[in-house]
């Protein structure tokens, strides 16, 4: 049966089989180097200061992820947020991030979603005022109770915080197609990413897109050249779509720095299987040793402190934690013991 197919077409790896594309896996470590190295995590790509890794950053959560991408770290982002007028709302992924107001056009147009009725009039006040003292005040409202009121159109994007507390009305772009806006909003996505299965785009991509969406688009990429399609990466039994250019290059780039992932990275989704079955975590700080994950940990980070609540993993993972709470000069503590021993 298996001559019969190859006969046709198919190609094998493992048990499976596959028409229509590539059979060239690599190292995982190679793909992940060039992942790291694509998104400024890599020592030879991260940025100089803060100031220019937020110009490079589509949207920013905090303070971990922004610190990750530059070699300095002078300023913290709700500072750096004031001084390049961004703007906080909600991405793809129902996260309040950080980014420029131009950004949730784009985001409030792919969703397409219509505001509720009963609250027009809050998006109108907000389109030309900014103050939410002024509605309050108006409309005879408790705190409490505005919040109750904005907080669904934050939810599905038509409202935005600003950098100086008020909040901004945002609308949908009437000089883009949205299917267009849709297509391209993906493309650029999955070019940031030597290799991306379908699961992993889903995650990346958030809700507003189906799974057969996403099979349609990719399927498009295969055509224009934008991805290859095929097994990619070794004893990963799992059809990929990658940038051949990206993987042939990784192997010139040095090994990257250990390092820990925060699950506030706009990249943490792609690594959510790994995450949850090697370590049994939805959302948790990843442990990178020689690009391999080998742990994995929670932690409260409230009064300038990582206090370690759960870790599971390999304990040599511990030192690159303590590295890492080096680097955000924070300190580290955790009641945790780890391989029998307590932490220090």
């Amino acid at each position: 049966m298996r001559d019969g197919l190859e006969r046709i077409g198919f190609k094998q790896v493992g048990e499976r089989m596959i028409r229509g594309g590539v059979v060239d896996p690599q190292p995982r470590e190679i793909a992940e180097r060039a992942l790291f190295h694509q998104h400024h995590l890599h020592q030879e790509t991260r940025h100089e200061n803060e100031t220019l890794a937020l110009r490079k950053i589509k949207e920013i959560r905090d303070d971990f992820a922004l610190r990750g991408r530059c070699e300095v770290f002078r300023a913290n982002l709700k500072s750096m947020a004031s001084a390049n007028r961004l703007h906080k709302g909600v991405n793809m992924r129902g996260h309040q991030v950080w980014a420029p107001y131009e950004y949730f056009e784009n985001l409030l147009t792919i969703r397409g979603i219509p505001p509720e009725e009963d609250l027009v009039d809050i998006i109108e006040f907000f389109s030309t005022q900014t103050d939410p003292n002024i509605f309050k005040e108006r409309h005879a409202l408790t705190q409490s109770e505005f919040r109750k009121l904005v907080q669904p159109l934050i939810r599905t994007g038509h409202i935005v915080e600003d950098f100086r507390g008020g909040f901004r009305a945002v609308h949908p772009r009437t000089d883009e197609d949205p299917v267009h806006l849709r297509r391209e909003y993906l493309r650029s996505l999955v070019s940031d990413y030597p290799v991306i299965t379908i699961k992993q785009l889903l995650r990346l991509s958030g809700t507003p897109f189906k799974p057969e969406e996403l099979k349609a688009v990719l399927n498009e990429f295969e055509e224009d050249g934008t991805l290859i399609k095929g097994f990619l990466i070794e004893n990963l039994h799992e059809v990929c779509w990658g940038r051949k250019e990206l993987l042939d290059s990784a192997k010139s780039i040095n090994p990257i720095r250990d390092f820990v992932l925060p699950p506030t990275d706009p990249i943490a989704p792609y690594f959510g299987d790994v995450l949850k079955e090697k370590f049994g975590f939805g959302s948790a700080y990843l442990v990178f040793k020689n690009a391999e994950p080998i742990a994995a940990f929670k932690a409260n980070t409230r009064n300038k402190t990582i206090d370690v609540t759960d870790y599971e993993g390999s304990e040599k993972g511990w030192r690159v934690v303590k590295e890492f709470a080096w680097e955000h000069q924070m300190p580290l503590k955790t009641e945790l013991r780890i391989g029998g021993k307590k932490m220090q």
